[in-house]
């Protein structure tokens, strides 16, 4: 009997061994199918392509803008063991660089064939409020590219490619199922672009101002066209004589709304507003929230919103 007993025990540890070292092979599995992306619209990109072959996490929590974004110990928390993270790049999230780095990740940036826009330059030249900072970059970090391309959907659809591409590189055994996803998604979008277009085709007034340069892609897009924005670079506040031209845009081109956005600070030009008898309406870079909760109710939400504005 009490050989029983002892083969009994062994047993017993063996198997939890055995479990214990199974659970342990399905969690570093896990692990390894595990990516990040910077912003909302990528990281929605990436789960329709993704599936349920790779766990994805947000680094930009919804609400929050990537220029004044702090990454926090916890997201890394979140992240350990992932291998890579999708960015958009071109100083719109260059804190990506050291949260990949800390957890030992690659950052890929999704701009392949996207035909990238050079960043437009408002002059604004009081001389008592000149910044001194780099030529090359806006208060917000912005180099010479305009980094804001995922906001035309044309570029959405080359970034869905990419991101298949490199889930297939990392992932070979199920590169056809993200291949096929891609091109079910792309298909997806080309609807909507369709769509959408279809709603700014007939408006009469296509010209809009915004409270930063985020806008330029979307614009050409949809046949609109932005004629100013309220800060004349990034994250930089206009001074008199930019707002004074500014008023001089607003007669000229008829605008009679102004474009801001729920991420950033909008009382300086909500005061504009106010003092030329001008309407605001919100558009959205990024989403993550109700009822802008995927890539294409993001834009469907945006296309909704300006061409609201512009019959009114």
């Amino acid at each position: 009997m009490k050989k029983i007993i002892i083969m009994i025990a062994v047993f017993a540890v063996l198997g939890g061994v055995v479990f214990a070292l199974s659970n342990t092979k399905a969690s570093d599995s896990k692990s390894e199918n595990k990516v990040g992306a910077t912003i909302f619209p990528i990281y929605d990109i990436v789960k329709q392509i993704a599936g349920d072959e790779f766990e994805v996490v947000l680094l930009l929590p919804p609400g929050t803008s990537p220029h004044t974004f702090d990454p926090q110990p916890s997201l890394l928390k979140d992240l350990q063991g992932a291998k890579l993270v999708f960015a958009i790049g071109y100083g719109l999230d260059t804190w990506s660089d050291s949260v990949a780095q800390s957890i030992n990740a690659s950052v890929v940036v999704v701009d392949q064939d996207v035909e990238l826009r050079a960043t437009e330059e408002n002059d604004d030249h009081d001389e008592d409020t000149e910044s001194h900072k780099d030529e090359d970059e806006d208060e917000y970090g912005h180099g010479p590219i305009d980094p804001h391309y995922w906001l035309s959907i044309t570029n959405a659809r080359l970034i869905a490619s990419n991101i298949a591409s490199e889930l297939a590189e990392r992932d070979s055994e199920n590169a056809s199922l993200y291949i096929d996803r891609a091109g079910k998604y792309k298909r997806e979008l080309e609807v909507l672009e369709t769509e959408l277009r279809g709603k700014t085709a007939n408006l009469s007034n296509r010209n809009i101002i915004s409270l930063h340069d985020a806008w330029y892609y979307f614009a050409d897009g949809f046949g609109l066209n932005l004629v100013g924005t309220f800060e004349p670079s990034a994250g930089k506040e206009p001074t008199p004589r930019y707002l004074a031209n500014l008023e001089g845009e607003v007669r000229e081109h008829n605008v009679s709304t102004l474009f801001i956005e729920p991420q950033l600070s909008t009382a300086s030009i909500e005061a504009f507003a106010d003092d030329h008898d001008l309407s605001i309406a919100i558009i959205d870079p990024l989403g993550g929230v109700p009822g802008r909760d995927s890539y294409v109710n993001l834009m469907r939400y945006n296309v909704n919103q300006v061409v609201n504005a512009l019959n009114n």
